[in-house]
């Protein structure tokens, strides 16, 4: 093995590499990935792999802490933190002794000691690579609920691999693939393990790859099995908040400082009750002031979020987030996210992980998972009209068959809030996985009828396999067994949203919520428990013994930002619409033809999604210039000046 090593004041942190006989050079791979981090870059190469490796320095930040680590031949190098390493380094004391403060110093010789079954010892988010040439195996390795991601392909034999798709690109060929894309937009998301890009894939959460210098093979390393018991109100609590608490202690471990993304909501604000119990005054809390959103009615991320920090004595510190913030950053945004930028909401976290990068703090708490576990969302509510016999009915036929034959009726439904019902309510009933994949927003459906079919056939192809694992995961509940494929849709999103608006700020983020005895202590409650009184009652419940009412009472706000008061204004709203027109061609190759021809209708942009429409096809086109056109280079641009040229 030979390595060369590089420390100074670059920022770097992620992965990239691959496994195979040939020697490809990835310094200008490394560089696209610079912002994930700070600190030290190492280029490492064995028999058959080599790997760059920029770190973000979190736990141990002298060199003792650097990667890559070994033991007797095997190597491994790891995105992410493992956050019991103290209990695993007490448990094996005996037998390996650690000579930095690393938390995965220790994981080679656990992989050594136990094969691929210590990943079963780890609480943590992780994408690693093992090699061990001895025994001819190199393994690409995800967390059980993809925190972290990691995307390959595999070429000429070998296989590549990197922690963003643009490090990817640097060393392989990438072509779009149109109907990914289209999938991208009808769902508002990429279900995992899909990309934009033609056999191009994510490690599926829970799963990992492994190269015999051949072939490559997908594994799935965690397969819980996870039975339901009635348990009384006190009993949930207690356990509940027991997990809970020390979840958020793990992940208070840090030789850096740690800050928490505070939305005013129930999961960041228990976040913040818990951690300032736990260690007060040490850390500090980020919100947003969107501008613009004051006065909404039941708004929680803009007045809770102050007077929570006042009255636990928090300190906080606000970034204004409005349409200037957009009109500056959205091309920066789009090209850093690698998928189609569709979300408004995760804009905050971008401007939050600037403001903790600005204020030296390298990690952020966030509530990832609270309301895919509990039930939170509008449209797990819409689940529930199901009888629980027809929701089992539901998943089960989804894991083991395609649903059969597209209705011609269904596929012509064009635009209208009657017709959209319709076919909301025909795919909860016949088309299970279609309905559950497009569950965040179908808001492109109507206006894309020449792909859907495409679409369609896409997420049953994809969905048989995490519907199974979900079905097998989880006994006797079948409403829990869809929270769980939320792994696979709107959990996997988030994870990525937060990890590449947080990396991009060399800013690590962490979710409690998605501890993995706190996930699969919650996947054994019942959800009618979790949801007897309405989404969520069963946390709100809870929390209200310990937070002020105004948290626990406050209705669902986000978070989102004031889209319409932006689209409305006369100014923007022509050169928003100008530029999408100007861009037309872009939009019917790579989504759809039948979208290209409705840009002049009115009805895309009106209406109670319009705004969100017009949103998500700015950040398509934006994406498209960069990425197909390669019309936008690296050069700072605000959507003003690039609307200009």
């Amino acid at each position: 093995m030979r390595c060369s090593f590089n420390q100074g004041k670059t920022l770097m942190c992620g992965i990239v590499g691959y496994f195979g006989s040939n020697d490809v050079d990835l310094t200008i791979a490394a560089r696209t990935i610079l912002h994930r981090g700070p600190d030290m870059q190492c280029i490492t190469s064995g028999k058959d792999w080599k790997i760059a490796f920029n770190r973000l320095s979190i736990i141990d930040v002298s060199e003792n802490g650097m990667q890559p680590f070994s033991f007797n031949g095997v190597t491994v190098v790891m995105n992410g933190e493992i956050y019991n390493y103290r209990e695993l380094k007490e448990e094996h004391k005996a037998e390996f002794s650690c000579r930095s403060g690393s938390d995965v110093e220790i994981v080679p010789f656990l992989y050594k000691k136990y094969g691929v079954n210590f990943l079963h010892k780890l609480n943590g988010m992780f994408a690693m690579a093992i090699m061990d040439p001895t025994a001819g195996k190199y393994l690409l390795v995800r967390d059980r609920y993809g925190k972290k991601p990691l995307f390959y392909k595999q070429v000429d034999g070998g296989v590549y691999f990197a922690s963003e798709l643009k490090a990817l690109k640097q060393i392989i060929a990438m072509r779009p693939d149109k109907t990914n894309l289209a999938l991208n937009m009808a769902c508002w998301m990429l279900i995992q393990p899909l990309t934009p890009y033609e056999n191009v894939f994510n490690v599926n959460p829970g799963h990992f790859l492994a190269f015999d210098g051949e072939a490559v093979v997908e594994h799935q390393w965690y397969e819980p099995r996870i039975n339901g018991v009635e348990q009384s109100y006190e009993e949930i609590r207690e356990n509940f908040m027991s997990l809970y608490r020390r979840a958020i202690d793990l992940r208070l471990r840090s030789d850096v400082p740690i800050g928490i993304s505070l939305s005013g909501g129930l999961d960041s604000s228990s976040m913040a009750y818990v951690a300032s119990d736990i260690s007060p005054h040490n850390f500090v809390a980020f919100t947003a002031n969107i501008v613009g959103k004051e006065s909404w009615e039941g708004s929680t991320d803009t007045e809770n979020p102050r007077r929570l920090c006042n009255d636990l004595n928090i300190r906080q510190i606000s970034t204004l987030v409005d349409f200037d913030f957009w009109n500056r950053n959205i091309v920066d945004i789009a090209r850093n996210f690698d998928e189609v930028f569709l979300n408004s909401g995760t804009l905050i976290f971008y401007a939050i992980s600037a403001a903790a990068k600005a204020n030296g703090v390298k990690v952020l708490l966030s509530g990832v998972g609270g309301d895919e576990l509990f039930g939170g969302y509008p449209w797990q509510a819409r689940m529930r009209s199901l009888p629980i016999r027809r929701i089992g009915s539901a998943m089960r036929r989804a894991s083991s068959r395609s649903a059969g034959l597209f209705p011609e009726w269904w596929l012509k439904l064009g635009p209208g809030e009657l017709r959209s019902r319709i076919a909301r309510t025909y795919k909860l009933y016949a088309q299970f996985q279609i309905w559950h994949a497009q569950s965040l927003s179908g808001a492109f459906v109507p206006y894309m009828r020449d792909v859907n079919r495409s679409i369609s056939e896409r997420i049953e192809s994809v969905s048989l396999g995490y519907f199974r694992k979900s079905v097998e995961a989880v006994v006797g509940d079948p409403y829990n067994q869809v929270h769980y494929a939320n792994i696979f849709t709107v959990i996997g999103n988030q994870n990525y949203q937060f990890d590449m608006a947080s990396m991009r700020h060399s800013v690590e983020n962490r979710s409690p919520l998605l501890d993995v005895n706190v996930v699969e202590y919650l996947m054994s409650v019942p959800d009618h428990l979790k949801n007897e009184h309405g989404p969520k009652s069963l946390m709100r419940r809870m929390l209200a013994e310990f937070l002020p009412r105004y948290i626990t009472s406050s209705k669902k706000s986000g978070p989102t930002m004031p889209l319409d008061r932006w689209f409305r204004d006369a100014q923007i709203g022509k050169r928003v619409r100008r530029f999408l027109l100007d861009n037309r061609e872009l939009v019917g190759e790579y989504l759809s033809a039948d979208l290209a021809g409705r840009l002049r209708n009115e009805s895309l942009y009106s209406g109670a999604t319009g705004a969100l429409r017009t949103f998500a096809l700015l950040g398509f086109v934006i994406w498209a210039k960069i990425n197909i056109e390669c019309s936008v280079g690296l050069q700072p641009i605000t959507f003003t000046e690039l609307t200009q040229t």
